[in-house]
């Protein structure tokens, strides 16, 4: 689905400024600019997302300009390959989700550790056993690898930053693992 199609979220597009080293060692600018919303794809095709980074392992490297194969100044941006993974299993991803007035998501689990915080508007968390908590601006939430939604029941739009880290399965007392599952409920 092209970007036309997603829902437009009143929010701006979220600038993402990144930082590396010149040859010399010095710190400089990389990149400096705004990302596009982009499409979730086949599960939550509406509500727009921003890609901003994504390492494919920690501890993460670092130095991409400097050693890559096009030369000085080439940095590498692995999200650019991993913009559909919903999450990062042996590393790390950074990304915004806006979430449109009455939309939800499916509810689901990855094999990952987030941490999300409300930018903008009030969400509604719906965990597997019923229980459900409304976040607000400024609240945050450590999500790990549980099973779950997220419902905006509010008229207004709302944002959320997550940073979500991979992780090993949930291994419960009899053994059994709890993976990456997807509910069309």
């Amino acid at each position: 689905m092209s970007a036309s199609a997603l829902r437009k979220s009143p929010f701006p597009d979220v600038r993402r400024v990144v930082t590396g080293h010149n040859p010399a060692g010095q710190a400089t600018i990389l990149e400096d600019a705004l990302q596009p919303a982009t499409s979730w794809g086949g599960f939550d095709t509406a509500n727009p997302k921003y890609d901003l980074h994504y390492t494919g392992r920690v501890p993460a490297l670092v130095d991409s300009e400097l050693s890559s194969k096009d030369g000085y100044g080439r940095w590498v941006d692995e999200m650019k390959a991993h913009s559909s993974d919903v999450y990062a299993k042996e590393g790390a991803l950074f990304r915004v989700s806006d979430f449109a007035p009455g939309s939800t998501t499916p509810v689901h689990r990855t094999e990952s550790l987030d941490y999300g915080m409300v930018a903008k508007g009030s969400i509604v968390l719906v965990l597997e056993d019923g229980k459900q908590v409304t976040l607000g601006e400024g609240d945050t939430i450590i999500q790990r690898a549980t099973m779950h939604s997220w419902r905006n029941e509010s008229g207004e739009w709302a944002r959320i930053y997550f940073v979500g880290l991979g992780a090993k399965p949930v291994v419960l007392v009899d053994g059994r693992e709890l993976k990456e599952e997807w509910r069309s409920e």
